[in-house]
């Protein structure tokens, strides 16, 4: 009888120190998923808009090309005012860039909060958009070229213990 209380003791304190532990750390794989399903979405929405707020709509003729608005400028990226205000008005690709400076909570097309509850519960995200025509992963301001191509990268942050996820893509001004 003793010698079952002990092989039972034993038993429990190897589940309690080898198994439990791994049963946190189950979820992880299930919210990588998910981040990277969300900041694919998340660049796939950004990319879909047009490239400049000075790019005719359809795109052409892009912004600093010849006869063409200029681009706007580097310290001029984010919303356009009151009236972008709501992911839902967003038109051009830069007005993104005010997901850059905190986390932000999910929110769907139109803005309206979904992190509180649901798939995407406790996951924030950061999105920052810049100028990089030369691909070098820098805003260096080396001229005309830098304005020929935007660098999106958006950040997803799940529960812990997951840990963040970064995706960039670029977006070519054509």
């Amino acid at each position: 009888m003793i010698i079952g209380f002990v092989i039972g003791a034993f038993a429990i304190a190897l589940f309690t120190s080898l198994i439990v532990p791994q049963l946190t750390r189950s979820t992880e794989p299930l919210f990588q998923v998910r981040a990277a399903e969300l900041a694919q979405s998340i660049l796939e929405e950004a990319a879909s808009r047009r490239y400049d707020e000075n790019t005719a709509v359809g795109g052409s003729p892009p912004c600093n090309a010849a006869g063409a608005p200029a681009c706007t400028a580097s310290g001029a990226l984010g919303t356009d005012g009151a009236a972008e205000t709501n992911r839902g008005n967003f038109d051009d690709i830069d007005d993104y860039d005010s997901f850059c400076d905190s986390d932000n909570n999910i929110q769907d097309v139109f803005g309206n909060d979904i992190s509180a509850s649901g798939e995407f519960a406790r996951f924030s995200f950061r999105l920052c958009v810049n100028y990089d025509g030369n691909y070098n992963g820098t805003l260096d301001e080396a001229g005309a070229d830098e304005f020929g191509a935007k660098l999106m990268t958006v950040t997803v942050n799940p529960p812990a213990p997951a840990i963040p996820l970064s995706i960039s893509m670029y977006r070519g001004n054509y």
